[in-house]
């Protein structure tokens, strides 16, 4: 089922008793120019304010705020080199940034993720930059967002409301349940646990119906099999959050106009919140779970470290790097891209300091 152009109408499969017949989602789909790749891609973190934890052991360094180096080593693991993203500056700084990435990423962490902190005011402007360049024509920047940054993400493009509601999915490995829409003259939710195999469109009498989700998406809809099985079927994503976005929320209100929604887990009570979401349009991705634990993370049982597991993390960061490929910016020069490098920095190993759920940080002033 992978690779290749899609033909028209060749494979029967029945789902929930109903027979469906496979059909390319656009059959006079045009060819897109082939872009030249970018082999030198780098991405920019958003870094945050220290914990309370972290300033009651460094408080004499004083630092303003940190990166989490498994997201660092999760995005080189896939080929890219990391800029940290200041808190607290101009929005000259934030332009001149995203002008010179290829990849941005609003990680997890525990801050506001409104105006309250600099990682929320940061992040605002951030992704106001990035759809203003997106509805200019400009180079846009790939996304993706990840537990708060997740949440930040929801909050930014619901018109800055807040479509969170608590929930207890702190230091879980679930299961992903991979969504489903029908997308007719009078739209309905088809909400599908446990699906491993991809549906692109359905016939129904005369009529071509759209399949929008899990399976229509380009972060899920090309992974491998064996990617899609240990995501759907496997306790392999690591969750630790408070806060979610119910699909009842997600879908009245504005994010269904301007997301995919991909998947929904489950908290300790049951609760179905949204996992994983993409852009419609744009090369966004939000995660609700924490892709780069698995492989840099070791501070919790409950974090998967199988090879399963593994594997479709180190799926998801060569996704994303592959986007970034697919932009050409570049730093001014060459001397200021050095000076803007994570090299110009060393990570401290703070799980021996206190009980961190980071193995290193990268703290800066």
């Amino acid at each position: 089922m992978m690779g290749g152009p899609l033909q028209p109408c060749v494979l029967l499969l029945t789902l929930l008793g109903l027979c469906f017949a496979v059909t390319p989602l656009m059959e006079d789909q045009q060819q897109v120019p082939e872009i030249p790749l970018n082999l030198r891609p780098i991405i920019g973190i958003l870094s945050q304010e220290p914990s309370r934890s972290m300033n009651r052991v460094l408080s004499h360094k004083n630092y303003t705020s940190y990166i989490a180096a498994s997201y660092v080593k999760y995005y080189e693991s896939a080929g890219a080199r990391v800029v940290p993203i200041l808190i607290n500056q101009n929005e000259t700084y934030y332009r001149e940034i995203m002008e010179s990435i290829n990849g941005l990423v609003f990680p997890g962490g525990a801050v506001p993720i409104t105006q309250e902190s600099g990682y929320g005011r940061a992040g605002r402007m951030l992704y106001d930059i990035l759809l203003e360049a997106a509805h200019l024509g400009k180079p846009t920047v790939p996304l993706f967002a990840t537990c708060l940054g997740f949440e930040m993400l929801m909050y930014l493009s619901d018109n800055n409301t807040n479509p969170l509601t608590s929930c207890r999915a702190k230091n879980r490995a679930d299961p992903l349940y991979l969504q489903e829409v029908l997308n007719n003259s009078a739209p309905r939710h088809v909400f599908i646990k446990h699906v491993t195999v991809s549906v692109v469109c359905v016939r129904s009498g005369s009529k071509h119906l759209a399949v929008l989700g899990w399976n229509s998406s380009q972060l899920l809809g090309e992974a491998p099999e064996d990617v899609l099985d240990t995501l759907a079927n496997t306790n392999a994503t690591s969750n630790f959050h408070k806060w979610c976005v119910t699909p009842e929320t997600f879908q009245n209100s504005s994010l269904e106009k301007n997301f995919l929604l991909l998947s929904t887990s489950e908290d300790d009570d049951g609760l179905e919140y949204v996992s994983t979401v993409e852009h419609r349009h744009l090369p966004i991705y939000g995660f609700q779970w924490h892709p780069e634990k698995n492989i840099f993370e070791w501070g919790f049982d409950s974090i998967p470290h199988t090879l399963d597991a593994i594997r479709s993390s180190q799926y998801i960061a060569n996704f994303f790097v592959e986007k970034a490929r697919l932009n050409n910016q570049t730093f001014p020069t060459e001397e200021e891209e050095i000076a803007a490098l994570i090299y110009n920095h060393s990570p401290i190993y703070t799980a021996t300091l206190y009980p961190s759920s980071f193995q290193q940080c990268y703290f800066f002033k």
